[in-house]
């Protein structure tokens, strides 16, 4: 099996702006793209194959075929063909709303296949820009709705200015809002599942209120504090430093100045590479070679035991790595 580049789904929307566009290199006018999902085996919004034997096949339609060869034994077993992870790029021109996701208790009492559990690594980072996340003290369902009547939400929530290379894990529960000016990768279980505390009060594009999901997000969030909720990490300069990990993924960061090979094989899983930086000559473990750029994704199949990474043009090679490990 050869490495897997898809063709991602953009998603317009009334946060969105051209800094993905820009990123990507495409062409044509596209101001208001929020997000580029790069990976997606989410139901009806399946990242197709570009190039290689099974162009067009989409992402499930290549784990009902290829199973464990493509996910892994232990991914087949627990997700089924249902692709565990879904992988964006996200660019902010204004502020997204408010939000929560449900977590795994919630999801099966709404009968959903999951909750979401997501990190984000931030790749650019316009002067001023922010994330929102957590409460800045304990709070409550009760505290939650007097503020949402009082206006004063925002007041007991914590903001952090935003760097190229900060990273958040926002679990499941965690009230949370991507800032304007940020560009970041953002990799989730495979799940759509959101509920808009508050909205700014803007108004959609038919000039009415967005909906707001006051009572499931009651149900939904966490209301215990925590003292930070950066994550912090130490950033290996000429190798992958190990991001976070939780039950349902893996994120490294590779910073990669000159060649290098990554071993897999322990690993029962795929691994998907999301290029931030540079440009990349890519070999796997059979010897198939594949060209990576900053805003392009790749992923090998769990069949593959290591990857050559090759910088190119005599400059550094960066990149998000992600994977499962049962």
């Amino acid at each position: 099996m050869t490495p897997l580049k898809f063709r991602p789904i953009f998603k317009h929307t009334l946060w969105g702006g051209g800094e993905i566009a820009r990123f990507k290199h495409l062409n044509g006018h596209c101001d208001d793209i929020g997000e580029s999902w790069e990976v997606s085996g989410f139901p009806g919004e399946e990242t197709p194959v570009v190039g290689g034997p099974y162009d067009g096949a989409t992402l499930r339609q290549l784990t009902e075929q290829l199973g464990a060869s493509l996910v892994g034994r232990e991914n087949l077993r627990r997700h089924g063909t249902r692709f565990p992870l879904l992988v964006k790029f996200i660019a902010a021109e204004s502020d997204l709303s408010i939000q929560v996701h449900p977590d795994e208790d919630m999801a099966r009492r709404l009968g959903l296949p999951n909750g979401k559990n997501e990190m984000w690594y931030v790749v650019d980072a316009r002067p001023g820009a922010a994330i929102i996340t957590g409460f800045c003290h304990d709070f409550s369902a009760a505290l939650y709705e007097r503020s949402l009547g009082d206006g004063s939400l925002c007041d007991h929530l914590c903001r952090y200015e935003t760097h190229a290379g900060d990273c958040f894990y926002i679990p499941a529960g965690q009230i949370h809002s991507i800032g304007a000016g940020n560009l970041l990768i953002e990799v989730q279980q495979t799940s759509n599942d959101t509920y808009r505390v508050y909205d700014f009060d803007r108004l959609d594009k038919n000039g009415r209120p967005r909906e707001l999901h006051t009572e499931l997000a009651r149900q939904a969030l966490c209301y215990a504090s925590r003292p930070d909720y950066r994550t912090h990490y130490d950033e290996v300069q000429d190798g992958c430093s190990l991001l976070g990990r939780c039950p349902d993924f893996t994120m490294r960061l590779g910073r990669f100045g000159s060649t290098r090979r990554l071993s897999y094989a322990a690993l029962d899983s795929f691994v998907i590479f999301i290029a931030f930086e540079g440009r990349a000559r890519l070999t796997d473990g059979e010897g198939n070679t594949v060209g990576l750029r900053a805003g392009e994704t790749v992923l090998f199949p769990a069949t593959n035991d290591a990857v050559t990474v090759e910088p190119l043009d005599g400059a550094r090679f960066s990149f998000i790595e992600t994977f499962t490990e049962g």
